[in-house]
């Protein structure tokens, strides 16, 4: 039963993020709150299956030339010294930080999203 609704619930975070919605921060909440996961093993888990889907589809926008691999490399080089950073910070601060950062980003990027979407609609409606 729990394999079938973890099915599931990647299925749909996965389309969501295929469509750009935040799918990402849905799957720590998911695993937060239904799984049982620390915030760490989360955000960790989020980010494995976050990079599967880039490498599937990170192709397909270079053939595409949406991505410039001149671009690309630097954007490899940074992320992945932010990410070796990051992981050696996590072990020194309190494990609530990171869940109290989750929420504030999500909140905010909800927030600008909703706004701009009423922005938009009012521009349409004139």
């Amino acid at each position: 039963m729990i394999f079938t609704l973890d099915l599931i619930a990647s299925f749909l975070i996965a389309a969501l993020m295929g469509m750009g919605v935040g799918g990402g921060g849905l799957l720590v909440i998911y695993l937060t709150l239904c799984r049982n996961y620390d915030q760490i093993s989360a955000q960790g888990t989020n980010l494995i299956f976050f990079l599967c889907s880039v490498a599937a589809s990170i192709f397909i926008h270079v053939k595409k030339r949406k991505i410039k691999i001149s671009q690309l490399i630097p954007m490899a080089l940074f992320g992945v010294a932010g990410t070796l950073i990051t992981s050696c910070l996590v072990g020194l601060i309190n494990p609530k930080i990171p869940r109290i950062m989750l929420g504030v980003l999500l909140i905010v990027s909800g927030g600008i999203t909703l706004i701009k979407s009423f922005i938009k609609n009012k521009k349409e409606n004139i």
